[in-house]
């Protein structure tokens, strides 16, 4: 084993007893006292694609049924418009009209729990703590929810191997048997067939970039 793939087990590891002391319950925006140095959304000014002072890491993703390492290796990016509430200019139910590079960008497909607390071990990003490089607060007016979501609690899935930027559809999952169904198959299939029979939420848009690599 390499050090490089220590590191990043290591990482993963650590994330994983995070969320056994957290919770996945949404809280406001004003709680960034749980954060060190809340991150500043790249929009408007700015080079998107530069990665100076930005830090690198890992956070797991589901692929293909498996489980792999997402190298996130620059600041996420929020731009208005459209509208958001919240200082991260992060918004949930509207797509982005301005983004961080031309042409097509691949999706990162992000899945919240509502309502449950799924098992820890199936927590990528636990709640009430920011994951590296993403954004501290959301606004999820637009799906009926608050207008300042701090640091909710989600998990990840990619379709692809593309590096770069990955503009991010959020689904809700509103049971914990769907939730089991899908961090057992570990892919947007399970995810599709749950929604065509309705236990699980839409397809929702929002402005939210990331930028990682996948690894194994």
């Amino acid at each position: 084993m390499t050090s490089r793939t220590r590191a990043r087990d290591a990482f993963i590891a650590a994330a994983v007893a995070l969320a056994t002391i957290t919770s996945v319950d949404c809280t406001n925006d004003t709680q960034s006292a749980k954060i060190a140095a809340p991150a500043v959304a790249r929009f408007d000014a700015g080079d998107p694609n530069s990665a100076a002072g930005d830090a690198q890491g890992f956070i797991g993703g589901w692929l293909d049924g498996e489980t792999v390492a997402l190298r996130y290796t620059r600041l996420f990016f929020c731009a208005e418009p459209p509208t958001s509430a919240v200082s991260t200019k992060c918004e949930v139910g509207a797509g982005a009209t301005i983004t961080p590079r031309s042409g097509p960008i691949p999706k990162i497909y992000t899945l919240a729990p509502v309502g449950f607390r799924p098992d820890a071990s199936t927590i990528h990003c636990p709640g009430g703590i920011v994951c590296l490089n993403h954004p501290h607060a959301l606004d999820l007016s637009r799906i009926g929810g608050p207008d300042s979501v701090f640091a909710p609690a989600h998990s990840h899935i990619v379709t692809d191997r593309e590096a770069g930027w990955h503009n991010t559809v959020n689904i809700r999952v509103t049971s914990l048997a769907a939730w089991n169904e899908i961090a057992a198959a570990k892919t947007l299939a399970k995810v599709r067939e749950l929604q065509a029979a309705g236990l699980v939420g839409p397809d929702i848009p929002t402005n939210v970039y990331f930028f990682f690599e996948v690894q194994d």
